[in-house]
């Protein structure tokens, strides 16, 4: 249930006013009949404090505010937290329309907790986040997931042909964390080439995992940059929990995730009470942290509706229209990684 929550108090003078002490010549009776002091004005809650684009700051909030209800595929939200429009070192993408932004206060705060992390350990670049869910949650164009709030598209942090940080746009990256970013796709002239930024993007995703206050379920992500960030973890000598944590929860789904990462937090035990479900995998792990709260993941029931069909690669290639050469041979090698592969893990399919 979502229950409003006050952040902060205004400052209220309340006049405490006395009632005058008995003359010491006065009767009993008379210093009985003396009115009594009026209560103190109660201070009045001040509203939460808001963020760029409307709504209250999601760092001021607790879990009690929002309420993700039912499963990512068939859910809804109430009391929606929307991300802030901009940020310290982060922005919601100005390509989609701001009402796609809203989530449980669990991931948005997560989100912006890890963003912040990363601008002030690796200043000088700014993520994008894309579609987090609708301010009710349901149904999102675009998408099958993303209905109870529970779900986030985050682009990956680029670099440019010169090494200097990028803004994050949604570019398919290779094998080797190479990219294109074509605008005009029939117009060779344009095109801007980009390069994953791994250390930035391992940054975030580990301050995610380690961040107790959620609970990641999963990152989709195409199976080859998976690699990249545990190699690259594992170089750093990351603490070998986290990087076994980003292992277990990382899978490449039917659409590649090659250009952004899909996000994805479990129910928290206070939603759970609120109709909250969770879809597989269940971890060993998550499984612990709710018992040891006193409750236990819920599975969803059967689907009631039918599952969205999404646009494919091939449709949604064959809707570009012209292509010049370079974006051609890059969507033939693309085919190369697109199709789900399975690779036999314990938590993918």
């Amino acid at each position: 249930m979502r229950v409003a929550i006050s952040l902060g108090f205004a400052l209220a003078i309340a006049c405490d006013r006395q009632a005058p002490p008995a003359s010491p010549s006065a009767p009993a009776s008379v210093a009985a009949s003396e009115p009594d002091a009026p209560a103190p004005v109660q201070a009045m809650p001040a509203p939460p404090p808001e963020v760029p684009g409307g709504g209250p700051d999601p760092l001021t909030l607790d879990g009690s505010y929002s309420t993700s209800i039912g499963n990512p595929n068939e859910g809804s939200l109430t009391g929606g937290v929307p991300l802030p429009l901009t940020g310290p070192g982060y922005r919601f993408t100005p390509r989609k329309k701001p009402e796609r932004r809203h989530g449980t206060v669990e991931l948005v705060a997560a989100l912006v907790r890890a963003a912040i992390h990363v601008h002030e350990t690796q200043p000088g670049s700014t993520l994008t986040f894309g579609d987090i869910g609708m301010p009710q949650g349901g149904e999102i164009v675009g998408h099958g997931s993303h209905r109870a709030g529970r779900d986030a598209d985050v682009m990956f942090y680029l670099l440019d042909a010169q090494g200097r940080a990028a803004d994050g746009l949604a570019v398919p990256l290779d094998p080797a964390g190479e990219g294109t970013d074509y605008n005009d796709l029939a117009d060779p002239s344009d095109d801007v080439p980009l390069h994953l930024d791994v250390p930035r993007t391992w940054i975030f995703v580990a301050a995610l995992l380690a961040d107790e206050r959620v609970q990641i379920q999963q990152i989709f992500i195409v199976e080859h940059l998976r690699a990249t960030f545990i190699a690259h973890a594992k170089k750093l000598g990351t603490d070998a929990a986290i990087v076994q944590r980003f292992a277990d929860v990382t899978c490449q789904p039917r659409f590649p995730h090659d250009d952004h990462m899909h996000v994805r937090v479990f129910c928290s035990a206070e939603d759970i009470a609120g109709g909250c479900t969770d879809v597989a995998p269940i971890y060993p792990w998550q499984r612990a942290l709710l018992k040891a709260a006193g409750t236990a993941p819920v599975a969803p029931g059967k689907r009631t509706a039918k599952k969205k069909q999404l646009t494919s690669v091939a449709e949604a290639r064959a809707k570009a229209g012209p292509m010049h050469a370079d974006v051609v041979a890059f969507l033939d090698r693309r085919e190369a990684w697109a199709k789900q592969p399975h690779p036999g893990r314990r938590y993918c399919k």
